[in-house]
């Protein structure tokens, strides 16, 4: 068995790969900015609400399922939910532009926007 040689064209690609790798990981993990606004999108429309203010309240999505969304010191949640996983509850609070939060099965999503736009891990 011969050992393989690299070709300076292989360092070149090798070298290329790093950048694009570390460029990744110094865009994914960048500190995203404060949100202003909170969009939640239900299957009969969308509302939004500043994150300034504090309020707790509920909104129906498919099937009956209800659920319960907290805004409290510039950031919101998904309080509760009559849905069965509770993904969108584990979401936990959401503050920096871009982050969201969806409740599949009832079709409802919560989001932050507001500051600069800033893209994540998943949609990087």
């Amino acid at each position: 068995m011969s050992a393989v040689r690299l070709r300076r064209g292989d360092y070149v690609v090798l070298l290329l790969a790093a950048v694009a790798a570390i460029g990744c990981c110094i865009r994914i993990w960048w500190p995203r900015t404060a949100g202003q606004t909170a969009v939640v999108v239900t299957p009969y429309g969308e509302q939004r609400y500043s994150l300034s203010q504090t309020v707790t309240f509920t909104v129906e999505g498919n099937e009956g399922t209800v659920l319960s969304i907290e805004i409290d010191g510039g950031r919101v949640r998904v309080l509760d939910s009559s849905c069965p996983d509770q993904v969108c509850v584990h979401s936990g609070w959401l503050s920096k532009n871009g982050q969201a939060a969806a409740c599949v099965p009832a079709g409802v999503s919560v989001r932050v926007v507001g500051g600069s736009q800033e893209i994540d891990g998943v949609t990087a």
